[in-house]
């Protein structure tokens, strides 16, 4: 059964490093876990729209308006780290912006398709877990070593999981249908 201590377990053995039994214990290690690992798992989360993370949802309209350029804003979800698309696809372009925490459209009402913060583990891909634990201990490394070498191997380590598990996880599921456009048929 995965666990954020198991991830962080992970990173540590990459590093060398005594494993911890929970992230609340007296260790350098257990407290530079506790204070990295939110923060870490959410930049690997952005880095790729994860298939294990995706949620759709009908944003609830808010009933302040923007200063200008758009009519209407909606507030995102609590869980939602990163925007893929909304459901407005009969336009050629999805107009729209996020600014803070809202999204910002002309639409009277609107869907979106989003990656969520997801903290518990055992909703991830295995590939994911591994990549977040690369990042985690390339992050790690700086703080709990003195080996710029090691910084770098656990950098390079961290890229290369991280590509195998996009690779993995962009060959699930029905590729998305490319509509051709006037921009696609246009010839120079």
């Amino acid at each position: 059964m995965a666990s954020v201590v198991g991830i962080c377990n992970n990173a540590l053995i990459k590093l060398g490093q005594d494993t911890i039994i929970s992230l609340t214990e007296d260790s350098k290690a257990a407290r530079t876990c506790n204070q990295l690992y939110e923060d870490t798992r959410d930049a690997v989360f952005r880095a790729h729209p994860w298939n294990s993370l995706i949620k759709r949802v009908e944003l609830a309209q808010l009933s302040t308006s923007p200063a200008y350029e758009f009519e209407y804003e909606y507030q995102l979800p609590t869980d939602c780290l990163r925007v893929l698309s909304t459901d407005k696809v009969e336009y050629e372009t999805e107009l729209f912006k996020i600014e803070g925490r809202k999204l910002l459209s002309d639409d009277t009402a609107v869907s979106i398709l989003y990656v969520a913060k997801i903290t518990d583990p055992n909703e991830y891909d295995t590939l994911l877990r591994e990549a977040i634990a690369a990042r985690l201990a390339a992050e790690l490394a700086i703080i709990m070593t003195d080996s710029n070498s090691l910084v770098q191997t656990m950098w390079t380590l961290y890229q290369d999981k991280l590509r195998e598990a996009r690779s993995v996880d962009g060959q699930e599921g029905t590729p998305d249908r490319i509509e051709a456009d006037t921009y696609l048929n246009a010839r120079v």
